[in-house]
């Protein structure tokens, strides 16, 4: 018997909103923080003698597995719950391929569609603003009209600014949408940037801004930062190509591509602490792989966008 009360509990402390609870297969929720149609958790009710729910919470990185307690477990009863996690698992994971796949056409089409970015478009107009130059990359792309679907239901059109997230392999992952208007400013929505569906792990993944670089010594440099303007404004400042690894979280993941000897990681300095933790633990793991790693920050706090400003606001 499933007391669906405790059960709904359990659910909702890992942060999970199921709604109507329903057994026998792989359901997809939101959680604590989604939006719109993104759902980032799931469970999987087992209803039979033994009832049991394994879920997920991949907004918080968390999961569980709900046990009914009718009636205390025998060794038998243990080896079955695995058996019901491993179920859900594999049906997880058969779920998730399907959706990446069906994702991966949707970016695939909806980048090629996108234009080069121009000095002139919205998207150029933005980073000129910012004191930015247009980067040598097709990694950025512009689109003139792309929806963005509020809370309420309603779709507002804006110009955008789309980078391409890839894996370390080069394989696109995802877009990262910077909403504008038409002369360049940030346009007025509640989430100015956001990404799009995934099409695969995001573990590792960057907006590659240029190609790693031939140091003097003979050796391969490469930069990396958290957002697209940071690292545009970084790659201005010490003259190395610099990938955007989205987030202080991607930038801790990050994964160098082969060949590249020295790392500079330019974190952000953030009252928080959360910038300079991020760059610290990226140049540990760096360093376990025989990379040289540096870390730099900017003199005041905030990123090294407002560092270029700084900068040349003293000249």
């Amino acid at each position: 018997m499933i007391d669906y009360q405790l059960l709904r509990l359990a659910l909702t402390a890992g942060g999970l909103i199921p709604g109507d609870i329903e057994a026998g297969r792989l359901i997809r929720c939101k959680v604590e923080g989604d939006h719109g149609g993104k759902k980032s958790g799931a469970y999987r009710l087992f209803d039979d003698d033994l009832p049991a729910c394994p879920w997920w919470n991949w907004k918080a990185g968390t999961s569980g597995v709900w046990v009914s307690d009718d009636r205390p477990l025998t060794d038998a009863d243990r080896i079955r719950h695995r058996q019901m996690v491993e179920q859900a698992r594999r049906e997880r994971e058969l779920e998730q391929a399907a959706q990446w796949a069906k994702n991966r056409d949707y970016l695939a089409r909806f980048w090629g569609e996108a234009a080069p970015l121009t000095p002139d478009c919205a998207a150029g107009l933005y980073l000129a603003r910012r004191g930015l130059p247009v980067p040598t990359s097709d990694a950025l792309r512009f689109v003139p009209g792309l929806d963005y679907w509020h809370d309420d239901g309603n779709v507002s059109v804006h110009p955008a600014m789309l980078a391409a997230v890839t894996s370390p392999d080069g394989v696109l992952v995802a877009l990262h949408r910077t909403y504008l208007t038409d002369d360049g400013h940030k346009a007025s929505v509640p989430t100015v940037k956001k990404l799009t569906r995934t099409a695969g792990s995001m573990a590792g993944a960057s907006i590659k801004l240029g190609a790693p670089v031939l140091r003097p010594d003979g050796q391969l440099g490469l930069a990396v930062a958290e957002g697209i303007e940071t690292a545009i404004a970084a790659a201005v400042l010490t003259g190395v190509p610099t990938w955007s690894c989205v987030s202080a979280h991607g930038l801790e993941a990050f994964t160098p591509p082969p060949g590249v000897h020295s790392l500079y990681i330019m974190g952000d300095h953030d009252e928080s602490g959360t910038g300079q933790k991020a760059a610290a633990g990226l140049a540990k793991r760096a360093a376990a792989a025989g990379l040289v790693a540096r870390v730099l920050l900017p003199d005041a706090v905030g990123d090294w966008a407002d560092e270029l400003i700084s900068r040349r606001a003293a000249v």
